[in-house]
């Protein structure tokens, strides 16, 4: 059974939805021996609304530069809520940002990775949710 507690710290955050070229960009985990998908995205800091969240998120774990975000959908997550934002960004290589660069061990790890449309259906990408809403956004793009 895929334990959520043990997938991130459950607080009102923000996620991108970041799509070029047919691909979502994810940040793999690798936690414990178990490997699973992510949104770049984390919780809300004091006094900051849902957007300067997002914003700030993805450049602080992509390195890229948000140009514009379009609200997509909520997710209750045991009483706290999860906005997702398509996302678009200036066109460049994500870098993984200090951050997560500095808590890496070899049990714990991050890896940006962008991921086809024809493979996003094999990869644990958490929440369910989440992955389904990229599912339909890039068949929707790719028709």
């Amino acid at each position: 059974m895929f334990d959520k507690h043990e997938v991130h710290d459950v607080r009102n955050r923000a996620a991108a939805i970041i799509i070029q070229n047919g691909s979502l960009l994810v940040i793999r985990r690798i936690r414990n021996g178990r490997v699973y998908f992510i949104l770049p995205g984390g919780g809300i800091e004091p006094g900051e609304n849902i957007i300067a969240a997002c914003i700030r998120e993805v450049k602080e774990e992509t390195g890229l530069e948000v140009t514009h975000l379009t609200d997509i959908f909520s997710y209750n997550n045991e009483g706290n809520t999860e906005t997702y934002f398509r996302v678009q960004v200036i066109p460049r290589q994500p870098i993984l940002g200090k951050p997560e660069v500095d808590k890496q061990t070899p049990e714990d790890q991050y890896v940006l990775e962008w991921i086809d449309f024809d493979k996003l259906t094999k990869i644990n990408l958490y929440p369910e949710a989440a992955k389904n809403i990229c599912l339909d956004i890039l068949k929707f793009l790719c028709l």
